[in-house]
């Protein structure tokens, strides 16, 4: 009687084996690789501000001192992937360079002398592109010049600056009634801050505001009214009326498609123009306003306080840039 063969082959137990054994290897080879990747970008952005630091240390060498107004300037055409800001009037002078490779970004300043993980204030990093908040003195950390308030038909109030208890900050802006309004149709009730936008025609924009109020059931919208250099009112557009509810901060926002030729500034408002009146002794609060460039997209705010976010200006009281928080 003969033997009879046994099959040969692998079990399906033994196949399971091997698949999970080829699954670890791979793993272990792309998390291998992608260190290998990462650190060659974390390198060629050393290498760049390092290069590039070497080039304006020079350059201040040769003029007493005084960091070049731009990396062309220093020698430096190819600026791919760098970033530069300097202050030649501050005591001591500054500057900071940003290099980024990828989404990994080193920065050397006249402060931190060697490439440094991160960005240098008011740059985009790793990765990001700075923005800028094109709203003046946004939150209102300085005293307010720049405003304008309607109280509504027949109101009588005030409109100060209000410290502590702030959004963003401490101050805030607040519109006070000694005198309530009969009516708050047609010119409503409102609060604003300007934001300067330079060379605005063809582009979009994103604007947003923080509004508080004490008493209920009135519907409020964030108005941005459009200027030119004469004061002359180009047009304006509105959010969607939101009836939000008393003493809570609630953040409004409309996007901007494109603006009128011509635009110098725009005034952002928060009005109320329908709904319950305020009486007397209400309170409507408006804080931390921002207008950015891109109307597909609402930053999280912040303005020169925020981190890795610098004044384009006065301290408070001037547009600022910075990366998205």
């Amino acid at each position: 009687m003969k033997k009879q063969k046994q099959p040969t082959g692998f079990t399906i137990v033994e196949l399971l084996i091997v698949i999970v054994v080829i699954g670890i290897l791979a793993a272990i080879t792309i998390v291998a690789f992608n260190g290998v990747q990462d650190k060659a970008k974390r390198s060629a952005a050393q290498q760049l501000v390092s290069q590039a630091n070497k080039k304006v240390l020079a350059y201040a060498a040769q003029n007493s001192d005084m960091y070049p107004p731009d990396l062309a300037a220093a020698d430096i055409n190819n600026t791919t992937g760098l970033q530069y800001s300097y202050n030649n009037t501050s005591s001591p002078k500054t500057y900071g360079i940003t290099a980024t490779s990828s989404n990994f970004s080193y920065y050397i300043s006249n402060t931190a002398t060697q490439p440094t993980s991160g960005g240098y204030i008011g740059h985009g990093v790793n990765g990001s592109a700075a923005i800028t908040n094109l709203a003046i003195n946004p939150s209102f950390e300085s005293n307010a010049t720049s405003i304008s308030a309607y109280y509504g038909t027949g109101g009588v109030g005030t409109a100060i600056r209000v410290t502590p208890g702030g959004q963003s900050g401490s101050g805030f802006l607040r519109l006070n009634w000694t005198t309530p309004p009969t009516s708050m149709t047609s010119s409503g009730l409102w609060l604003s801050t300007n934001a300067s936008t330079p060379n605005s025609t063809g582009k979009s924009y994103m604007a947003s505001g923080y509004i508080r109020n004490s008493w209920a059931g009135a519907g409020f919208t964030l108005n941005p009214v459009y200027y030119n250099s004469a004061n002359t009112v180009l047009g304006e557009m509105y959010s969607n009326a939101v009836t939000i509810p008393a003493n809570t901060w609630t953040r409004l926002s409309v996007a901007i498609p494109s603006v009128p030729a011509g635009t110098d500034y725009i005034t952002i408002r928060i009005r109320a123009n329908n709904g319950t009146l305020p009486s007397t002794g209400s309170n409507f609060d408006v804080d931390a306003f921002m207008l950015t460039e891109d109307s597909n997209t609402l930053q999280n705010y912040a303005d020169g306080n925020s981190s890795n976010w610098i004044w384009n200006g006065a301290t408070n009281s001037s547009t600022s840039t910075g990366s998205p928080q």
